[in-house]
């Protein structure tokens, strides 16, 4: 008679329980949170090797010029949002790569405040040299790979012809 009487939980057990559960559901979303943050990341270095393959392409096909951008950024991703929005598109230049790519867009995330990808010929001097770059934001933990240029968050590479 008295194991039937104690078939339930007490509270001080459902709450231990509960308070695993939530902490191991917190555990995981830090390490979720961290992969998409490398994905997003990844993908941006992706799209911008993508881009500066089409630029060669467009400069090759071209006779080693690309079109100018009359000194200022232009947005060459499928949208420059947040605080870059006031960066247009360059008709020009977009169809200068067009045949090469199709515009990526930058994975929007809640950290950044501003995103897309940049590009400006004839470049001012940025520490590396006069020339043509791109330039795009990553998240932290900054990735902006191999080779590229980067300061803060902020990432660059220079476009060869």
């Amino acid at each position: 008679k008295r194991f039937l009487k104690n078939r339930g939980f007490t509270l001080i057990e459902l709450l231990v329980v509960i308070s695993i559960i939530g902490f191991l559901a917190t555990a995981s979303m830090v390490v979720f949170n961290s992969v998409r943050v490398k994905a997003r990341n990844s993908k941006r270095n992706q799209d911008i090797k993508q881009l500066i393959t089409a630029f060669s392409l467009a400069a090759d096909n071209a006779d080693g010029t690309i079109p100018s951008t009359g000194g200022s950024w232009v947005c060459v991703s499928a949208s420059c949002y947040g605080g870059w929005v006031s960066y247009v598109a360059n008709g020009t230049v977009d169809a200068a790569i067009a045949p090469y790519i199709r515009k990526p867009a930058d994975p929007p995330d809640s950290s950044r405040g501003l995103g897309g990808y940049l590009f400006l010929n004839p470049g001012g001097d940025y520490g590396q040299g006069v020339g043509a770059y791109l330039h795009w934001l990553s998240e932290s933990p900054v990735s902006c790979g191999p080779g590229f240029i980067y300061s803060g968050n902020y990432c660059m590479a220079k476009v060869v012809f």
